[in-house]
């Protein structure tokens, strides 16, 4: 006989089937919950490790960076200081063929030895015009930040504080000035103003 004709199997499968078996673990709701929540606090305390952790390393690169930082501008301003040292110590130099051309007539001027003066000046200019030399402006008004007034003309025909004339060239190095330019600067002529006035018409 098989299987399939015994009648003690068929009746015994269906209930195999729909039987579902639970096993007490002897443990009470409030343990069972006490645990879950050990278990969660865990796992929050482990992950609050992982971010500490996280947030220190981050907190080291931070510093390294800032520490970077101000290294490259402590090495920038040293290397902006000794730069501006060479171009006072420049200057000078600068001046003289400045003054050479000055003195110099329209012949020498045009002559090889004139031409070259004249080209050694401009190479040394592009030069320092590369690391940022450049020359103040005279072209406007006295600005006692960046003028030096060494002498002064009383007149009324241009307004007062007008550059007359440029004695020495100033120069600025990367936005800071290396030397004033030193100019004769216009004042109001009180006596020819007086003369104007209406009380002495």
């Amino acid at each position: 006989m098989s299987d399939r004709d015994d009648p003690r199997r068929a009746r015994t499968a269906p209930e195999d089937e729909d039987t579902l078996e639970v096993r007490d673990s002897g443990e009470s709701l409030e343990e069972a919950l006490a645990e879950e929540e050990r278990s969660a606090i865990l796992a929050a305390e482990d992950k609050l490790r992982s971010v500490e952790r996280d947030l220190a390393e981050l907190k080291d690169r931070h510093l390294r960076k800032l520490a970077e930082v101000e290294n490259i501008r402590k090495r920038t301003e040293h290397f902006r200081a000794a730069l501006m040292d060479l171009a006072r110590d420049f200057l000078p130099i600068l001046d003289n063929l400045e003054r050479a051309m000055a003195h110099a007539s329209p012949e020498e001027r045009k002559s090889h030895f004139g031409q070259g003066i004249g080209l050694i000046r401009r190479q040394l200019m592009d030069l320092w015009k590369r690391h940022g030399l450049e020359e103040v402006d005279t072209n406007v008004a006295f600005d006692p930040n960046r003028h030096e007034a060494v002498a002064t003309e009383a007149t009324n025909e241009v307004p007062a504080n007008t550059i007359l004339e440029v004695l020495q060239r100033g120069y600025l190095l990367q936005d800071r000035l290396v030397r004033p330019a030193s100019v004769k600067v216009a004042v109001r002529d009180r006596d020819a103003a007086s003369e104007r006035s209406p009380e002495n018409s």
